[in-house]
């Protein structure tokens, strides 16, 4: 009994056990769906979104400068003399042909460029150095002085004389003459009219004004045609000169004292000459012999003798410069060339600039030289520092 009782609880215990490992085997059923609930709590209106309008800033681009062109003449540049001229360089170029004279206004900013038109007229194109450009032109036959200060120009033209401002062009005044007004000194203090007559050989008469009281100095008759062009003041306007030509082929150099009206020198032989600044000497060149003759002012005697005085070509467009510290000429040979002087000594100045020239000429502050040639190039030369 006892044993059978024990195989049924051993059978027993074994199924429980069986039981339980199917219990383990077998996967739970999936469980259902979560029931929805049918009221649903709605979400709160989102506030609206408050716009905010930023001002609106307009960007401003930062302009470019502006180029500057760059200056035609350096700041710093040695003075022209005798043991400096040698050793310029080329600072700039103007292109324009056909100048056949240049002038300097007395501080070196703006150059005179002389251009032909016609037999007896030109064109005087004034071009400021500083701004490389040009500021205004005249057309006639005048011929122009620059103010001391470079403020303005006088011209001469007819016989009208009238003043422009620099660089404006703007006229500033007039005086008409009787006569044709021919040449004004340096200082603007005295006039020289012309009053030409037909009959006899075509004489003139020769007036010297106070230009300030229009009151006349002395008068002098010359029996022959005079060129405007070929009379020259000095710096203070004590002494003037002029060549002229007597037919049938006499050339005649005179110089005048201002103060008195007396004829204090008289040459023949020159086709022109020139003052020295301050009056120390008078230079004559020959158009037809290679020479220019230095005569002292104090003994009217020879100091120097420029040149070889060889047979043609000679010498024109004579000129002091620096303060009659250098005299310069032209010279037609193959080419047209520029000869440079020391006065003071006679000694010739080595200087070529291989150009075939038209004109030469050097600015009264003595920083700058000018030359144009038959290229059509106008040069500006210096020796900067």
């Amino acid at each position: 009994m006892n044993r059978v009782n024990f195989s049924v609880s051993v059978m027993l215990i074994i199924v429980v056990v069986l039981a339980g490992c199917r219990e383990i085997e077998e996967e739970p059923a999936p469980l259902g769906p979560t029931a929805i609930p049918t009221t649903q709590t709605s979400s709160p209106e989102p506030s609206p979104t408050q716009t905010v309008v930023l001002p609106t800033q307009t960007s401003i681009p930062t302009p470019l400068p502006t180029a500057t062109p760059k200056p035609l003449i350096p700041e710093e540049l040695a003075l022209l003399t005798y043991q400096t001229l040698s050793q310029v360089e080329q600072l700039g170029t103007i292109n324009l042909p056909d100048v056949i004279d240049l002038e300097f206004s007395p501080d070196g900013q703006y150059l005179r460029l002389r251009i032909p038109v016609g037999e007896e007229t030109h064109q005087d194109i004034f071009y400021d150095l500083n701004k490389r450009e040009e500021t205004f032109s005249l057309e006639g036959g005048q011929r122009t002085y620059f103010y001391p200060d470079s403020t303005s120009i006088t011209s001469l033209d007819g016989n009208t004389l009238t003043e422009y401002e620099l660089p404006s062009g703007k006229k500033v005044s007039e005086y008409i003459s009787d006569y044709q007004v021919a040449a004004l000194s340096p200082d603007g203090r005295l006039l020289v009219e012309f009053e030409v007559f037909d009959q006899g050989g075509g004489g003139t008469t020769l007036h010297l004004i106070d230009f300030k009281t229009k009151k006349e100095v002395f008068w002098e008759y010359i029996n022959a045609e005079l060129e405007k062009d070929k009379l020259h003041f000095d710096l203070d306007g004590m002494k003037f000169g002029i060549t002229y030509f007597v037919p049938p082929g006499t050339y005649v150099s005179t110089v005048w004292d201002t103060r008195t009206g007396r004829a204090i020198f008289t040459e023949y032989g020159f086709t022109e000459i020139v003052l020295h600044p301050f009056s120390s000497e008078v230079a004559g060149a020959s158009s037809r012999r290679s020479f220019i003759s230095l005569i002292s002012t104090v003994t009217w005697e020879q100091k120097h003798y420029l040149g070889s005085a060889e047979d043609e070509p000679g010498y024109y467009d004579l000129a002091y410069a620096s303060a009659g510290r250098l005299i310069h000429a032209l010279s037609d040979r193959e080419t047209t060339t520029a000869s440079f002087w020391y006065p003071p000594s006679g000694e010739r100045i080595d200087l070529d600039l291989d150009l075939d020239l038209l004109a030469v000429t050097i600015s009264p502050d003595r920083r700058l030289m000018a030359t144009s040639d038959k290229s059509g190039i106008v040069t500006i030369w210096g020796v900067p520092e």
